[in-house]
């Protein structure tokens, strides 16, 4: 913008045509315009000022310091000369670059547009002319010269548009009367400007930087026959001046600094930005009313410097002898008038809008964007959430199918940056639908690998990603090694991926293949993830770590729950069980699940260690609730399982403890893989009882065995009652025998449900009407034929059950397959790879503990 036509400013020529005035001449004194500052925002600053705003100010809108720079420019024209500077480190570094001005300053970002709207601007900028006009009457602007070139700046940053909208305002207090010049402009001759540029340098080398924008100078002259005389002056420039320069601060004039010093000699000067010939910048306007209301002046030589040491000899800077009308007392008490707001490009007194989407990389964009709901979080929800903790987290995916596809956009979502996928398979026509990475190209030709698709299709969704896919087989229980060189060099590598992650997930599609992960990631101290789908069921949980002296207690893993080591369970599959049979929505609820119960455990101080939440009674009946632990926990409790049903919408948390027999997760197994991690491997995969020998699961189940036999399962049956538990699968299957247990019993686990051994009465309470019904049951819900509400049991049925509870047979069975009826599970359930003697046997004893505490059980384990 042409300030000299906006602001009426003459040129020297037109300024001195019409009137010839004589130095001194206060009637023929012409008016001083000033120039203004013009606002100069670097791109640094805008992603400073996004990043406090995110990560440090959040909801608070307080006005916040900035340090903005000022400098004379000889290479500019006039109209752009007068710059005020904000640079990238302007919200946190006092740093001033050789050569440049300082101006204080401060920044309101609101958080909102209608608040910017409504801000009281004419009361922001009395605010800030206040604080000079103190500064000015309690002498601190000694202290603080660059308080006269201050400036405050109104601002709201849209942080999701990426543009920028605010309103500098430059104080400037009116002087009355105004000063007028009165006298031609002058310049310095090009020697005294090099030996000006000189001292001035010397001298900033020994005050505070805020003090460079304003200073005193004086000729000190020196009488021609002490220079003929004193051998002491080496400086040729003063013998040929006569005189010598000599600067001080703003300060020194109240201590003597101009006496015996003659007027003309005097000066009183400010680092000028201004390229106008005749026309002062505007820091000039506060100086003069310290100069007044300080100084007690009523004329005055002003030095406007716009020198530079690089040009020291051109002498740019020049001389303006200024006066004001005479008045009867010089001190003023109230502030003056003040005017300051900056004029946008078009000179209207209006905001100014910066779009950054326009100058920033999209790469960076990217990087922004996908923090900024992250980092919103902080501001109000979830101050103590450590996102950088997440981000850093390096995960390994086992597995690129449905489940891989959700968990790696979720982990996205939480800003993680590495990701790594192994999968053995490829694209088929059947997966884009369902499996959100892949699309229709991808399934041609065969398909490409699944692994790679995968990492370069979160490569196109966010570039920033650090995403890697593998090819390769993990080594399965069950499943007979073909090629031993090949299976150990995908072993290797499978180490190393191991080694290279902090979490692993397991998201296979068979049980085996979740076995050597679950070994590999206790015996390295890896948290790991496994997520399993049924038709219309789920089950998320962590494994356990390691105890430690903190933690000497762990969770279970997948595998604590089995009696029995998985074995091939794709061995005559029909093609509904080869296939991922399930509501399609149950990948997705269980990806998100798993993905934040990673975020809660690295949340949390343990982190893998953590210990599972302990139910408590809710108020006034309400059921069960968990108490955060601790306390402070920005995203609540870190459970164990979480068991889903869509069937009934219900989620249950299931707490268990490691098994100490458990074929995944037992200290001899993890002592054995650590000793020799590819001679334990080759054993497992070529002795099918070496893994059952190992962890003493065989020893558990030859116990089993020999206390089944002793058991008396006859009954005479008087009562109706059977003698045998039929329908296993139905029995077990807690989603589909729902209708049948009470109200209590259906609650989330563990609700007030009496100890068989603590309250035999009481069992008949909680699973009354299942003794001796189950087979009606399981036979009513084959044929699709409603239930009601059972009747309670007999009294003799229970007296049936107490004698058989008073012969110790389920402490002995609790002993043998752990603390968790839900051991029983998977012989319940008939799995393929098990004995069908042993499981008829193990059978009857798990439907008849169902019996005593139906809250035992677990869910049944899903298809994966």
């Amino acid at each position: 913008m042409d300030w000299a036509r906006h602001y009426s400013l003459s040129s020297p020529e037109e300024q001195c045509q019409s009137k010839q005035l004589a130095p001194g001449s206060r009637a023929l004194a012409m008016d001083l315009k000033f120039v203004p500052f013009s606002s100069e925002i670097e791109l640094p600053f805008y992603a400073a000022l996004f990043a406090s705003k995110l990560d440090t100010d959040k909801l608070d809108d307080s006005s916040r310091p900035v340090i903005g720079l000022y400098e004379p420019r000889a290479t500019v024209e006039p109209a752009s000369g007068t710059r005020l500077q904000i640079h990238g480190n302007a919200l946190t570094s006092h740093h001033v670059p050789l050569g440049m001005s300082r101006a204080e300053g401060f920044i309101k970002n609101v958080n909102t547009v209608e608040d910017f709207k409504n801000t009281d601007k004419p009361a922001m900028l009395n605010k800030a002319a206040q604080q000079i006009w103190d500064a000015i009457q309690d002498g601190t602007i000694y202290s603080v010269p660059s308080l006269l070139s201050s400036f405050t700046v109104l601002s709201y940053a849209d942080l999701k548009k990426y543009r920028f909208t605010y309103w500098f305002a430059f104080p400037a207090l009116h002087s009355d009367p105004q000063w007028k010049r009165i006298g031609p402009v002058s310049r310095l001759s090009p020697q005294e400007s090099t030996t000006l540029v000189e001292k001035v340098g010397t001298w900033r080398y020994t005050i505070d930087n805020r003090e460079h924008g304003f200073f005193l100078v004086k000729k000190v002259r020196i009488d021609p026959e002490d220079i003929a005389t004193a051998s002491s002056i080496t400086d040729d420039n003063v013998v040929e001046l006569g005189f010598k320069w000599a600067v001080g601060s703003l300060r020194d004039f109240e201590k003597g600094f101009f006496k015996e010093i003659l007027e003309k000699d005097r000066y009183i000067a400010f680092v000028d930005p201004s390229n106008y010939e005749g026309n002062p910048s505007w820091p000039l306007r506060n100086l003069l009313v310290l100069i007044r209301q300080r100084y007690r002046l009523d004329t005055v030589q002003i030095l406007c410097y716009r020198d530079m040491h690089a040009k020291r000899h051109e002498a740019r800077s020049i001389i303006l002898q200024l006066a004001m009308d005479k008045v009867e007392n010089m001190s003023i008490l109230k502030m003056p008038k003040v005017t300051g707001w900056e004029r946008n490009t078009n000179g209207d007194l209006k905001a100014r809008i910066a779009n950054l989407a326009e100058y920033m990389d999209p790469s960076s964009l990217a990087d922004q964007a996908v923090d900024l709901n992250l980092k919103l979080m902080k501001w109000r929800i979830s101050p103590s959430l450590n996102l950088d903790m997440i981000k850093g987290t390096k995960c390994l995916l086992l597995g690129a199918g449905t489940l891989g596809s959700y968990v790696s956009r979720n982990l996205m979502g939480w800003g993680v940056r590495k990701i790594t996928f192994v999968d053995y398979g490829s694209v088929s026509f059947s997966n884009p639908v369902r499996q959100p990475l892949f699309e229709f190209g991808d399934c041609l030709n065969g398909g490409k690998p699944k692994a790679l698709q995968a990492a370069e299709a979160l490569k196109k969704i966010y570039p920033g990603v650090d995403a890697e896919g593998h090819v390769l087989s993990v080594p399965m229980l069950g499943h007979p090694m073909i090629d031993e060189v090949k299976t150990r060099a995908e072993f290797a590598k499978l180490q190393k991926l191991v080694e290279a992650h902090d979490v692993i997930f397991l998201l296979m599609d068979s049980r085996e293949s979740r076995w050597l992960p679950t070994v590999m990631g206790k015996a390295t101290g890896k948290i790991l993830i496994n997520a399993a789908l049924g038709f219309d069921t789920y089950v998320v949980m962590r494994h356990g770590q390691a105890p430690t002296d903190e933690a000497p207690e762990t969770v279970g893993c997948y595998f604590c729950n089995d009696v029995v080591i998985a074995g091939n369970s794709m061995k005559d599959q029909t093609l509904d069980q080869q296939c991922t049979v399930t509501r399609p929505g149950v990948a997705a609820i269980a990806s998100a699940l798993a993905v934040e119960l990673l975020v809660s455990i690295l949340q949390h101080p343990q982190k893998g260690h953590a210990p599972a939440p302990v139910p408590v009674a809710g108020n006034s009946g309400s059921g069960l609730h968990y108490n955060r632990d601790p306390l402070d926990h920005p995203l609540g409790i870190v459970p164990h399982q979480i068991r889903g049903f869509l069937e009934t919408f219900q989620n249950m948390l299931i707490n268990g403890k490691a098994y100490p027999q458990c074929s995944g997760c037992s200290e001899p197994v993890v002592a054995a893989y650590a000793h020799d991690p590819w001679g334990f491997l080759k054993e497992a995969l070529e002795n099918r009882n070496y893994v059952a020998e190992l962890s003493g699961l065989a020893e558990v189940q030859r116990k089993a065995e020999a206390a089944a036999e002793e058991v008396d399962w006859s009954d005479d049956g008087a009562d109706g009652e059977a003698n045998e538990v039929e329908g296993e699968r139905s029995l077990l299957h807690r989603s589909r025998l729902a209708p049948t247990l009470s109200a209590d019993a259906y609650l989330p686990p563990y609700r007030a449900v009496p100890h068989p051994t603590k309250d035999l009465g009481a069992v008949k309470k909680t699973a009354g009407g299942t003794s001796g019904k189950s087979s009606k049951v399981a036979a009513q819900k084959k044929k699709g034929v409603g239930i009601s509400k059972p009747k309670p049991a007999k009294k003799t049925s229970a007296a049936r059950l107490q004698k058989k509870l008073s012969s110790g047979l389920i402490a002995k069975t609790e002993k043998l397959l752990g603390e968790r009826a839900g051991h029983l599970e998977l012989i319940g359930k008939g799995r393929k790879g098990v004995d069908k003697s042993s499981s008829r046997k193990m059978a009857r004893l798990a439907g008849y503990l169902f019996y005593v505490d139906v809250l035992l059980l677990s869910p049944p384990l899903e298809r994966t």
